[in-house]
């Protein structure tokens, strides 16, 4: 418990403690079956999900009231995606402060997206049980705030960005050529190519890494 309270000094907020460590309590640290349900934070996660996903959607209508319905909810996606809610995780330190069995936790659960992203949707649902939704609003805009302007078109693979833009330019179909770095090594080395003409080169752990990479050299130069 003394760490929990080392948590609420870093949120300032009045979370009540039963909550908190039910937040941070991941299925894999109680029982099985229905216990495994109520005793860990599977059900304060559903709660913050829907919680993140209102405020944030709110957030973008009341903000952006010349943007149609689909861009509206590409805004919405990019702020909620997993990857996002493990970001503002990260932030307040979750990871450290989980329960969890000893098998997730030397597996590395404590850095799983997944584990975090749940954690962040479960302490939101602690803090509106706690303190109310104007509070768990003003809570979620605040740490999302970098996740809230993050462009959605970020989001697109540099390789599909790369496709569009050189095909509306004129220069065709980027073209890659991409091997292994050694044959014992999992490493790829990637170059793309548009016109027969080298326009990035990428490496990475796996040939789509490698390739994505090679594509995000060449949109910058292509757009420097």
């Amino acid at each position: 418990m003394e760490r929990l309270e080392e948590l609420k000094t870093r949120l300032a907020l009045p979370v009540h403690d039963e909550l908190l460590f039910l937040a941070l309590s991941h299925p894999s640290s109680v029982g099985e079956g229905l216990e495994r349900t109520l005793k860990s934070n599977q059900r304060l996660e559903f709660l913050g999900d829907a919680l993140v996903g209102a405020i944030v959607a709110a957030y973008f209508y009341e903000r952006e009231s010349q943007l149609p319905e689909g861009e509206l909810t590409r805004r919405k996606i990019a702020a909620v995606r997993q990857s996002a809610l493990a970001d503002a995780a990260r932030r307040l330190y979750l990871g450290q402060y989980l329960s969890m069995g000893r098998g997730e936790d030397s597996a590395g659960g404590r850095a799983r997206s997944s584990n975090l992203s749940d954690a962040f949707e479960a302490l939101v649902g602690a803090i509106y049980l706690s303190c109310g939704f104007e509070t768990t609003r003003d809570f979620v805009l605040k740490i999302l705030e970098p996740e809230l302007q993050t462009d959605p078109s970020r989001l697109i693979p540099a390789k599909n960005r790369l496709q569009e833009l050189s095909q509306a330019i004129g220069l065709g179909t980027p073209t890659y050529k991409t091997a292994p770095i050694s044959p014992k090594k999992h490493f790829f080395t990637s170059e793309v190519f548009l016109k027969g003409e080298k326009r990035g080169r990428g490496q990475g752990n796996s040939k789509k890494l490698a390739e994505e990479n090679a594509a995000l050299e060449a949109l910058k130069t292509m757009n420097s």
